[in-house]
């Protein structure tokens, strides 16, 4: 569905003169131009009621996002934190087995 032309618009005015005669014309022009405009505040009102009631309904939403991404941070932050424990934990690993060794050869000792 396409908008009205000039062909339509037209073809409408000389309908609309045959029918109500040049005398009635302008006052239903104006009429018409009338209900025109309250219908075009009828449905900016109703357009900004819809949107006002959208937005109401989506501040829940969005403060849980805020939330959802705050502790995403959090998580995200203590990740790195994690595997900085993790290149903390390389040389303390590397250094288990010489300390399993001494601890043994104490304890060897200790029974002698």
């Amino acid at each position: 569905m396409g908008s009205i032309g000039f062909g339509e618009i037209a073809l409408i005015a000389i309908v609309a003169l045959l029918v109500f005669g040049p005398d009635r014309l302008p006052e239903l022009s104006k009429k018409a131009g009338e209900l025109m405009a309250r219908a075009r505040e009828a449905t900016r009102s109703f357009t900004d009621a819809i949107d006002n009631e959208f937005d109401e309904g989506m501040s829940p939403i969005r403060s849980l996002k805020a939330e959802y991404e705050a502790t995403k941070d959090e998580l995200t932050s203590a990740a790195g934190t994690v595997l900085d424990l993790d290149t903390v934990m390389g040389p303390v690993d590397a250094a288990k087995p010489k300390v399993t060794d001494e601890s043994s050869e104490s304890k060897e000792e200790d029974v002698e």
